[in-house]
């Protein structure tokens, strides 16, 4: 079962358990995209603090369910349009530089480590990055 094997993967310790701060990446491992508000809502203050709560999968999948059942976010397009606002000569592209400051300050917050990770390797030589070819990446990290 594909949602077993990718609760294991999170299972650091061996014991058929995961620390509950990585639910998120467990149901986007699966598929979904949730917003970090969706999990806290479905998960409870568990999800908020790690080392403190681990859980087992029996304890995963009513969180997963109810966050199946959640009303999709926001679509590829919708994000592509969003930051077509910051694509002032209507290029396609975004600076770099505008690219981070969504990514850390707007909405759905990035760590700085985490927009970094995104920002790898998409920038051309004039500090731009191509808005429909990272969209992707955004929305599965």
């Amino acid at each position: 079962d594909e949602c077993k094997e990718v609760f294991s993967l999170y299972d650091e310790e061996g014991d058929g358990k995961i620390d509950a701060t990585n639910i998120g990446d467990v149901v986007r491992g699966l598929g979904l995209k949730p917003t970090n508000a969706m999990i806290h809502k479905a998960a409870g203050e568990q999800y908020k603090r790690k080392g403190e709560k681990r859980i087992s999968f029996e304890e995963f999948m009513p969180i997963y369910q109810q966050l199946t059942k959640a009303k999709e976010v926001g679509t590829t397009n919708d994000f592509i349009e969003g930051l077509r606002v910051f694509d002032k000569e209507e290029t396609g592209k975004i600076m770099a530089h505008d690219l981070r400051h969504v990514l850390i300050a707007v909405g759905e917050r990035l760590t700085e480590e985490q927009a970094e990770e995104i920002m790898e390797g998409v920038e051309d030589s004039e500090g731009l990055s191509l808005i429909a070819s990272l969209v992707p990446d955004v929305c599965n990290s």
